[in-house]
């Protein structure tokens, strides 16, 4: 079954392109049709012609809501909208509404919480959604529910990362890359959390073995990643922060110097490496007091 282009999509998209894809390279790595990835660049890029995720959904999702504009029955009838809105209090429910008028109350719904907020006072639980007694919310959809879990990772494989950012006041950020055994850290100043400014940062530390993340949006691109460092991206499962140990003990040290609200953007990466390499060179009593660069052994030799 054919499905739409959507927000994840266009961020492999626009960054695939930033590093030269041909649009059947990008077709291949999200499951579309050469046509489709064409038809995509040439309606929603900017008027530069560049292609960037964020405006390009924006202008999707504009198009996509105008086009249904003219059917909407509704919207369309003002005699009808009055007499809903006539109708309509907490006493009488949309469904009454809708049988009286010849109506679908789903259609009721819609257009309240689609034109007439103004409205939802005069539904029955005043447009809050309520959860019947003994029922779970459904699972969320996108692009982790097909992550590879951590519970798939291997222990015996040869380098093991936990990674994750450090978020402050304003948009710059840290991300941050911890090795499980030797505790070796690596830290790269992001200008924004964005997936596609993460791959790039990761693009340029030249991975080796395994990474395991959070669920975070700003690792959407995971397969990407895959593809550049040669090995496997898992997930831990939502909420479950101790399955990253190594990675939230070291942004707890981090935190140290850069504490909660600090603005990442008053700093350089030239800083952020002096307090990386500084944490690299300490000895730790969880290595026998050496320093994960002696464990690590790919770093320097340290006294």
């Amino acid at each position: 079954m054919y499905k739409h282009i959507n927000r994840d999509d266009r961020v492999v998209i626009s960054s695939c392109l930033r590093q030269g894809d041909s649009y059947s390279e990008i077709a291949k790595r999200i499951g579309k049709d050469k046509g489709s990835i064409s038809r995509e660049i040439k309606k929603n890029k900017n008027a530069d012609g560049q292609y960037k995720a964020l405006s390009a959904d924006r202008r999707a999702g504009k198009r996509r809501k105008e086009s249904k504009l003219k059917y909407r029955r509704i919207e369309n009838n003002s005699l009808l909208t009055k007499q809903i809105e006539d109708r309509l209090e907490p006493l009488i429910s949309p469904e009454t509404v809708a049988h009286e008028l010849n109506l679908s109350h789903e259609s009721i719904y819609a257009w309240i919480y689609r034109s007439r907020p103004d409205l939802k006072e005069k539904l029955p639980q005043r447009g809050k959604k309520r959860r019947r007694y003994g029922f779970k919310r459904g699972k969320k959809q996108g692009w982790t529910q097909n992550v590879r879990s951590i519970e798939e990772r291997p222990e015996d494989e040869k380098e093991q990362w936990e990674g994750d950012t450090i978020r402050g006041r304003g948009l710059a950020c840290l991300l941050t890359h911890v090795e499980r055994e030797s505790l070796f850290t690596r830290g790269d100043l992001l200008l924004q959390g964005t997936a596609s400014l993460v791959l790039q940062a990761v693009q340029k530390q030249n991975f080796e073995g395994s990474i395991t993340y959070d669920r975070g949006s700003e690792f959407a691109l995971w397969r990407l990643i895959e593809r550049d460092i040669g090995g496997n991206v898992y997930f831990a499962l939502p909420h479950h922060p101790w399955q990253r140990g190594k990675n939230e003990n070291t942004n707890g040290r981090l935190r140290r110097i850069f504490p909660k609200n600090f603005n990442f953007a008053t700093i350089s990466q030239r800083d952020l490496d002096g307090v990386i390499n500084k944490m690299n060179h300490t000895p730790r009593k969880t290595l026998a007091w050496r320093t994960p660069c002696e464990v690590y052994g790919k770093c320097c030799t340290s006294d």
